[in-house]
């Protein structure tokens, strides 16, 4: 065999085991690894931080849109009643009250014409004019806010007992891009600095870990095996002057001990693989006992242990399903705490945790197997009643109210409810029950609250007969 066996000969050279010797430029090769490495990593840095820019602006625009549109619910009924009653003060505390709002930059309210009633705060006219209105109805022209202007229009609309609906007009919410931005600046510059620094010490690292501690072992290795050949291969083991124990010292021990690894290759592959055998099966039965963790706490709320919100969701569905499958009923009933902010306020959140949770445990008591009760939200429950009329599902909801009306719950002693129950009517879907549900809790909680208001499902309404009745 012939005496060298890592050297390159260049042509002319004579004899075996003569010949010049191919430079091995590690020092380039560490320099490369290090521009090459930390290119790489700025190029994926800096994409990664606008992404993370860009997506930490659309969550704050998207938070922006929802709390516009939820805030129909907050204030459509207030707006509707003093536009229906002509009360010009209470409308002006409302909208006052709307551009305290960091969300909301102006508040407008139209008849049923389209003309304006009043309006508050910097608008944006449908000519793109962008106005500043006074309390006294004073406009001044204002500046337009740095980003995109943001309008959402909600319709008002009175219903008389007898089901009655009657336009009263409109109101306008206005805001802009820009508070978006506001509320994430913070938040984008930290991003940027959290980057430029993670640069710096990266590169500093770079630097030291490929130019010292690769570089160096790299050129030791290389001059080893330059001067290796068929005299020298029983020669002393090669042994690295790097400090610390690194992937270069598992090669140079790879080198130094191929005979013994080879010979124990074999048995270290079978017991490495009983070793993964063993852990594959331990994780696949830990990941299933998480799936079912998981599954349960995707369902259940965490404060009562009642069913969450998507679990409502999909029972409502389902009832409604089975409903139009087999012919029968489907009722939901709502249950709302009265005067729930004045726990908080007066004891504090951890006393209205508590009785949140023992309020869940009287409904849960208190309903029936076939029933699936859980928090909608807040201190608001459901439970929906699957193939029940409106009658039942009227009286055990008068039963449940009666049931918490004289428990003693935690620190704050009795308390009442309010109870709106809804029954499906044809061809309605799920939003249109709940809907229906949530205003007759409404009528609960304005006749004077602790009572329970139905609606049928032809739209009757007969709550009136319960409120009487719990007065």
């Amino acid at each position: 065999m012939p005496r060298s066996l890592f050297r390159f000969r260049t042509p002319g050279s004579a004899g075996p085991g003569r010949g010049t010797e191919m430079p091995i430029p590690t020092r380039a090769l560490a320099t490369r690894l290090m521009r090459v490495i930390f290119g790489c990593y700025i190029m994926v840095a800096i994409a990664l931080t606008g992404v993370q820019m860009a997506i930490e602006y659309r969550r704050a625009s998207d938070r922006l849109r929802d709390d516009l549109s939820a805030m129909e619910r907050t204030f459509s009924p207030g707006l509707e009643d003093a536009l229906w009653r002509f009360n010009a003060a209470v409308l002006t505390g409302i909208l006052t009250g709307m551009t305290e709002l960091p969300a909301v930059l102006g508040v407008e309210v139209r008849d049923e014409n389209g003309r304006r009633v009043q309006a508050l705060g910097t608008i944006t006219g449908p000519d793109g004019r962008t106005v500043q209105v006074a309390r006294d109805g004073a406009e001044t022209a204002a500046t337009p806010a740095f980003g995109r202007a943001i309008s959402r229009t909600f319709a008002l609309v009175h219903t008389e007992r007898n089901g009655q609906r009657y336009p009263t007009g409109s109101w306008t919410l206005h805001s802009n891009d820009a508070i978006a931005i506001d509320q994430v600046k913070n938040t984008l510059i930290v991003i940027l600095i959290n980057s430029a620094l993670k640069s710096l010490v990266l590169g500093l690292i770079f630097f030291v870990v490929i130019r010292h501690m690769v570089g160096r072992p790299l050129a030791q290795i290389s001059r080893f095996l330059a001067q290796l050949d068929a005299d020298t291969l029983g020669a002393g083991p090669l042994t690295l002057a790097a400090e610390g124990r690194h992937e270069l010292h598992a090669l140079t021990n790879a080198l130094n001990t191929m005979i013994r690894r080879l010979r124990r290759a074999f048995e270290e592959n079978a017991r490495l693989m009983q070793d993964l055998r063993e852990m594959n099966a331990s994780l696949q039965a830990r990941v299933a006992e998480r799936t079912q963790d998981l599954e349960r706490l995707a369902n259940t709320d965490l404060l009562t242990g009642l069913d969450n919100r998507r679990r409502l969701d999909a029972a409502l569905e389902a009832a409604i399903a089975a409903a139009e499958a087999d012919g029968t009923e489907v009722c939901v009933i709502l249950a709302d705490v009265d005067h729930f902010k004045a726990i908080n306020d007066r004891h504090g959140h951890k006393i209205g945790d508590r009785v949140l949770v023992a309020l869940a445990a009287v409904l849960a008591e208190g309903a029936r197997p076939a029933d699936t009760i859980g928090r909608w939200g807040g201190e608001e429950f459901m439970i929906v009643c699957p193939r029940t009329g409106v009658d039942a599902a009227a009286t055990l909801a008068e039963h449940l109210r009666r049931q918490i009306a004289t428990t003693a719950l935690p620190v704050v002693g009795t308390r009442t409810c309010s109870f709106g129950v809804a029954a499906l009517r044809p061809g309605e879907t799920s939003d249109g029950l709940v809907t229906r549900a949530d205003a007759a809790l409404y009528r609960s909680k304005h006749n004077g609250r602790n009572q329970v208001t139905v609606q049928a499902a032809q739209g009757r309404p007969i709550g009136e007969a319960w409120a009487r009745g719990a007065a």
